[in-house]
């Protein structure tokens, strides 16, 4: 199995301490706004590794298409049937960073600090919160100009969002995630976002992460998406990690990587 048991203790207590340090914000839902969530190092290494444009198929098309028919948005679902088209190095750089963010480490300082939306939607007390059945996903994407993700709260199945952002620099700060609000402002209806104030930008910035509560009640709905993102000489690179209802195939494979990180090494003998 292509993991690196050092860097994945390494990475794991850092983005622990980086989560753990990071005070959340509920307005307008709880969300989490992660600066340096990688050592940089291990930031620079995964910039040199991100998978090239053949890895990626074209995602919904019907949503993220552009006028001349080309696709603004692309896919790679971070699974080992897709990291084995890697170099063998890029592989297990990937692997160990999907199986740290994948840990229940990981899992459960996220949810503390998201325990205000997640108490509110399943109805527990902080001390349950590791009773709720989550399970990890991730895709890799790459937008180009064009993009656009309309308002939306996400769906039920979803119970915590989080993505990573991977620019090489501060050129695209302005392109993040937007949460919004409802507007009651009739003019709001004739410009994008339409009936929705942009409440906040999460900046898309390098070695930066945000994460939210899904919440979709009466009281409180977790609206987020992006307005059309304008002319651009270069593409958005994000992990998009969630955690689901529900398990699918690939949880064999991060439970495989968490018992290959807990097992011992085989001892080398001298001759």
């Amino acid at each position: 199995m292509l993991l690196d048991r050092s860097l994945y203790h390494r990475v794991l207590q850092h983005c622990f301490n980086v989560i753990d340090e990071t005070p959340a914000d509920d307005h307008p839902f709880p969300h989490i706004l992660l600066k340096r969530i990688f050592p940089d190092d291990v930031y620079e290494r995964l910039l040199d590794a991100f998978p090239p444009q053949e890895c990626f198929v074209k995602a919904n098309q019907k949503h993220h298409t552009n006028e001349y028919g080309g696709s603004t948005r692309q896919r790679m679902t971070l699974c080992e049937s897709s990291l084995e088209s890697l170099p063998e190095n890029d592989h297990r750089l990937w692997a160990t960073v999907r199986a740290v963010i994948g840990s229940i480490e990981i899992r459960d300082a996220i949810f503390f600090k998201l325990a205000k939306g997640l108490c509110r939607r399943f109805k527990v007390n902080c001390a349950d919160l590791a009773k709720i059945p989550a399970f990890p996903r991730g895709q890799i994407y790459s937008e180009t100009e064009g993009y656009r993700i309309a308002p939306h709260p996400d769906t039920r199945e979803k119970i915590v969002t989080m993505q990573f952002a991977f620019p090489t620099d501060h050129l695209l700060a302005g392109v993040g995630t937007e949460f919004y609000t409802r507007s009651v402002n009739p003019l709001h209806l004739f410009r994008e976002p339409r009936g929705f104030n942009i409440t906040k930008t999460m900046p898309f910035l390098p070695n930066h992460a945000y994460a939210f509560s899904v919440l979709n009640d009466i009281g409180v709905k977790s609206w987020h998406g992006r307005s059309t993102i304008p002319p651009m000489d270069r593409v958005r690179n994000t992990l998009l990690h969630i955690w689901y209802s529900e398990a699918d195939e690939t949880d064999r494979e991060l439970a495989a990587y968490q018992q290959y990180i807990k097992s011992q090494p085989p001892v080398r003998r001298i001759a």
